[in-house]
This record gives C-alpha cells, sequence and structure tokens, in this order.
C-alpha cells in the first residue's frame, strides 16, 4: 500500500507540473504575439460596374470606415472591417432619334451607397510589420441608389430643350452583394504607439446586383472598385 501510495504521488506530481509548465507555455506565447489594432481609414478610387452595361465608364468613388486587426502568429493576423462607401458608374453619351425628336443624354450617372462588412486574412511579409497583404470577403448592404442625369431634346421646330433627372432608383437594384477583396499595403510610424497606414486595395463583386426590367430582360452588372486607402491604427494594450 506504501509503495502504491508513493506511486500515486508521483503521478500526481509529474501531471500537475506537466499540466503547469503547458500553461506556462501558452501564456508564454500569447504574450508573445503582436497586439491587436484597431484603426480609423478613408480612402478613394474608380468604382464601376463590369457586365453588359457596355455603355458605361467608372466614376470617383470613397469609402471610410473602422477596421480590427487580431493577431493569429506573430505575422498572420485576422482582419476585420466595417465601413460606408459611395460607389457607381457613369454612363457614356447616347443620342436617340424617334421620328423628329432627338434625345441626347449628355450626362448621366449611377450613385450607390452601401454598407459594407469585409473579412480578411492579413499577412506581414516582415517581424516588425511594415509590409503586408491581405485578402477575404466583402457583404454589403445598398442604403440608397440614385439615377442623376441631364438630357437635351432636339424637337422639329429646332429648339432644344435641357431638362434634369434626379431619383431614386433602389428597386432597379438587388439589396445585398457579396465578393472578392485584396490588396497589399505598408504601415509606417512607431509600432508600439501608432502607425500611417497606406493601402492599394481591390474588390470585385459575385452577385449581379441588376435588376430585370422592361428595357433589359437579361441585365448584369457586378461592383467593381479600387481605392487608395489611408488610416491610422493604435496596438490595443494586452
Amino acid at each position: 500500500m506504501k509503495q502504491i501510495a508513493i506511486f500515486l504521488l508521483m503521478a500526481i506530481f509529474i501531471v500537475s507540473t506537466g499540466l503547469a509548465q503547458e500553461k506556462q507555455k501558452k501564456e508564454k506565447a500569447k504574450k508573445d504575439l503582436p497586439s491587436p489594432l484597431v484603426e480609423v481609414w478613408g480612402g478613394m478610387g474608380p468604382t464601376k460596374v463590369t457586365g453588359t452595361e457596355q455603355s458605361t465608364s467608372s466614376r470617383l468613388g470613397g469609402l471610410f470606415g473602422v477596421a480590427f486587426t487580431y493577431p493569429l502568429t506573430k505575422q498572420n493576423n485576422l482582419h476585420f472591417e466595417g465601413a460606408y462607401s459611395f460607389q457607381g458608374f457613369k454612363y457614356l453619351p447616347l443620342a436617340r432619334s424617334y421620328q423628329d425628336t432627338t434625345l441626347s443624354l449628355d450626362n448621366a450617372e449611377q450613385r450607390f451607397n452601401n454598407f459594407i462588412i469585409t473579412v480578411q486574412d492579413k499577412y506581414f511579409f516582415d517581424k516588425k510589420r511594415t509590409y503586408y497583404v491581405n485578402g477575404g470577403f466583402y457583404a454589403s448592404f445598398l442604403a440608397q441608389a440614385k439615377f442623376q442625369a441631364s438630357f437635351t431634346v432636339k424637337g422639329p421646330d429646332g429648339l432644344d430643350e435641357t431638362q434634369e433627372i434626379d431619383e431614386s432608383n433602389e428597386a432597379s437594384f438587388t439589396t445585398f452583394d457579396f465578393g472578392l477583396t485584396g490588396g497589399a499595403g505598408v504601415r509606417l510610424g512607431n509600432k508600439s504607439m501608432s502607425n500611417f497606414t497606406i493601402e492599394l486595395r481591390f474588390a470585385y463583386g459575385l452577385v449581379n446586383v441588376a435588376k430585370t426590367s422592361y428595357l433589359n430582360d437579361n441585365p448584369k452588372a457586378r461592383n467593381f472598385y479600387g481605392v487608395l486607402k489611408l488610416g491610422v491604427d493604435i496596438p490595443v494594450i494586452n
């Protein structure tokens, strides 16, 4: 019985020592991880749609939002963003004639305002966490859509009449969009305090956001944008 008791005490000691060492290793590994980052950012760049809308071109858009970067290792991170965007596209000048009347579309553009949630993997190339690439997915919700245009009507009497259009048209587009996003960037500054971030970002929609109408029974339009993103990130104290 005495030998069994000694054996049990030794076994308990060995197991407890092993568990304590494992806990210390995990705590040490956790302490060795970089601090999570909170970022405030904004950016501008060209936005457009791709698909069957051949008479369109890009327009200047913008995004602004907040982000949170959580380290998985010293170089690999999960990156989350919430943003509000100003997107859309322009229509190329167009003229249509019907009998003795000509309608000229001089200036027209479609505007989208979206709420965007982005989830990415963010990888730093160097241990100082200066240069990085990221890639992942975005999901967006259409907050507002508006068509703005000016057109000229030329009648048989030779007089020109210019008119303006400014109307909401959310019903012409889907509310939800989902797509791929990725880019590359650099962090400049004191890594332990705050950093100025510069990133080139692209996004491509996987959802056809155009709905069928009497003008087009098979429309195809997928959102695409590029943005030069500028921000400031601040480490969160562990």
